[in-house]
């Protein structure tokens, strides 16, 4: 035994979770379960049980838990007393989820907001399909997500957070830039999009004919085609809001995408209280959501309402000339 091991031990007694101790200990997920296990190894028991939630502490160990706390109190005195910076300081950890698209497009902006005002906080963010956020989040390895595909437990809060908005989009020199098409007139020009994304499968679904003739891994893949002329792209609007904003991308109205579009939503457990950080966060959330918050960055709104429950090719410069003849009609082009 060891006094590391004493202090791993505390930590992830009082989070319940392997993943948060290691994040407050500033080390690895598999050093700590390492010295826990051999902590356990060492006294021949077992400290944590498995339940349908996560884990929880045994008798042994919470026993065990009781036993130690003077031995960690003593700990903490000689460390105030003998301690050579003593405004050193004292590092939060903040564990969050969020759905592939949130992960990319919102967390970014939101953790460097939140970091601006918490510049000793320390971010774990997780990215994944939104069912694998939900049992992370039973599990309390994340005490908050942002997630576009609920399943609506009844162990959490979802709160409306955004809806992102798909649309067409083109060069500024294309003859159908700002102009309105249908989806089957659409469908009649090249297309860019994403592989195997989200947007290709809800079309396909409908039934759509969907003559993409270039599909890419990223958005900034699809974006760049759109530019070398090679078709007209379809995004998530948030992706293409710089260039849009600039001038160099045009919208093509196609009003049934907005059908398309993804909900999202702020999930978290309502069984276990989140940590006064996790708190200060969650307002944030409320008060960027869409409701309140201006996409372009420039500020933050008003508090939203209280939760509630709800179940490297060359790229080739924009100024260029191609144009897209439509099968179904030529005039447009």
């Amino acid at each position: 035994m060891t006094l590391y091991q004493l202090k791993i031990f505390e930590a992830v007694a009082r989070h319940l979770n392997i993943t948060q101790a290691a994040l407050e200990l500033h080390a690895s997920q598999p050093a700590v379960s390492q010295q826990f296990k051999l902590l356990e190894e060492n006294y021949g028991t077992h400290f944590l049980a498995r339940h349908s939630h996560g884990v929880r502490l045994t008798v042994k160990g919470s026993e065990f838990l009781e036993a130690i706390k003077p031995v960690l109190a003593k700990l903490e005195d000689i460390d105030r007393k003998f301690k050579q910076k003593q405004n050193a300081k004292t590092f939060q950890c903040l564990a969050v989820g969020g759905s592939h698209n949130v992960s990319v497009r919102v967390f970014p902006r939101l953790l460097r907001t939140f970091r601006e005002s918490h510049p000793a906080l320390k971010f774990m963010l997780a990215s994944n399909e939104s069912a694998v956020i939900e049992k992370q989040l039973l599990n309390a390895e994340l005490e908050i997500a942002i997630i576009s595909n609920p399943s609506h437990m009844n162990e959490f809060v979802y709160e409306p957070y955004d809806q992102m908005e798909v649309v067409a989009f083109c060069l500024p020199t294309n003859p159908i830039a700002g102009k309105t098409l249908s989806l089957k007139e659409l469908t009649g020009y090249p297309l860019v999009a994403r592989s195997g994304g989200r947007i290709e499968k809800v079309l396909a679904s409908q039934g759509q004919d969907m003559s993409i003739t270039v599909r890419c891994e990223m958005s900034e893949a699809v974006k760049a085609a759109v530019r070398m002329g090679m078709g007209i792209g379809i995004l998530y609007k948030s992706a293409i809001a710089r260039p849009l904003a600039n001038g160099n991308l045009k919208i093509v109205h196609v009003p049934e995408l907005k059908a398309l579009g993804i909900k999202s939503y702020i999930a978290y457990d309502q069984r276990r209280p989140l940590s006064p950080i996790a708190e200060k966060f969650l307002e944030l959330l409320r008060q960027t959501k869409q409701s309140g918050y201006k996409n372009n960055g420039q500020g933050i709104g008003a508090p939203a309402a209280r939760a509630h429950k709800i179940r490297k090719p060359q790229v080739v410069a924009a100024k260029s000339s191609r144009k897209y003849p439509s099968p179904h009609h030529p005039s447009v082009a």
